[in-house]
């Protein structure tokens, strides 16, 4: 039943005729508006008390909480604390901006972090635009999180750009934005993603379908170029290695005197002469 079918239901019962009450209360019980209890209740009780509904409440999932200390973060970042890896504020939307600034000039000049997450914060261009060029100095983050915020296709255009330049970062998770990216912005953030051989992984959201399959292809290759420099330093660590072990002194074992055979029987004979003799120059 659609709004406009129950307004028009409604209005036939002006005339308050119990029998297109009835019919009222099926309808509504047919659309899940009411339990078929209630209506019964209701053609047998002719009190104007309101009825509650009996259905059950839906109730959207709550975000999950972050205890996350900015200040404290920021601490770190400024005095290059070797044991701060990652930084999670996903979900703090009441996050200062100037706060949030503060952390990321931080990150820009820090040597630690690899891994920093502003997911579902809210976020605008004009409140990370400092991240594109803290990228541009960074020299160890590897994993950046942003998705579910409203940043623009301009904002991702320099952010792929500066992650070209040094190519350090691996991932970049950036789907579910508030704003639509226009075709000029993405044709510009595919090739910044294409000229970039550190990217292993892209999260992007766009509407050309040859821009998704690009992505996909650099991904693999850049994939593959990590794999094969892999390889490459382990054959030169054994390679070293080797070559270090070819330079050592070799060690000369010591020759094993021999415990039976012949020369434990000469050895025996001359014990034994030499006792002998020691035996007759005492009598002597």
């Amino acid at each position: 039943m659609t709004d406009e079918d129950f307004l028009n239901a409604m209005d036939d019962l002006s005339l308050d005729n119990e029998g297109d009450v009835g019919e009222l209360l099926k309808a509504m019980n047919e659309n899940h508006m009411i339990s078929w209890e209630e209506a019964e209740r209701i053609l047998a009780d002719t009190s104007n008390e309101p009825i509650k509904c009996s259905l059950v409440e839906q109730s959207r999932p709550t975000e999950p909480d972050n205890d996350t200390n900015v200040d404290r973060c920021i601490q770190q970042l400024q005095a290059n604390d070797p044991g701060l890896k990652q930084i999670n504020l996903n979900n703090m939307k009441r996050t200062p901006v100037p706060q949030l600034k503060r952390l990321i000039e931080a990150v820009a000049y820090n040597e630690h972090l690899e891994k920093l997450s502003l997911a579902n914060m809210g976020l605008y261009d004009t409140d990370v635009a400092i991240l594109v060029e803290a990228l541009k100095l960074n020299q160890n983050l590897k994993h950046l999180n942003l998705e579910t915020n409203y940043l623009s296709g301009d904002f991702f255009c320099g952010l792929f750009e500066a992650a070209a330049e040094n190519e350090t970062l691996e991932e970049i998770k950036a789907v579910n934005q508030g704003v639509t990216f226009s075709t000029e912005a993405e044709k510009s953030i595919i090739r910044s993603i294409q000229k970039n051989h550190g990217l292993c992984k892209v999260s992007l959201t766009l509407r050309l379908p040859e821009g998704r399959h690009k992505i996909e292809q650099t991904t693999l290759r850049n994939g593959e170029i990590r794999r094969i420099l892999r390889r490459k330093q382990r054959e030169e660590e054994d390679a070293k290695r080797k070559s270090e072990q070819a330079l050592m002194p070799k060690q000369v074992e010591p020759k094993k005197v021999p415990v039976g055979g012949i020369a434990c029987r000469d050895f025996c004979v001359v014990v034994v002469v030499a006792t002998v003799e020691i035996v007759l120059s005492s009598r002597d």
